[in-house]
């Protein structure tokens, strides 16, 4: 990883590499959560 890259994610407090069926996981059951607390 080049010097750049490390300073932005030490910066953004990201994590270095993503996992998208974890966060699509993440992203259903917030919206999931969202919805059952917000009932329209």
């Amino acid at each position: 990883m080049r010097p750049l890259q490390t300073a932005i994610i030490a910066a953004l407090k990201t994590q270095p590499t993503i996992d998208p069926a974890v966060e699509i996981r993440r992203s259903v059951d917030f919206l999931k959560d969202y919805l059952y607390q917000n009932t329209f």
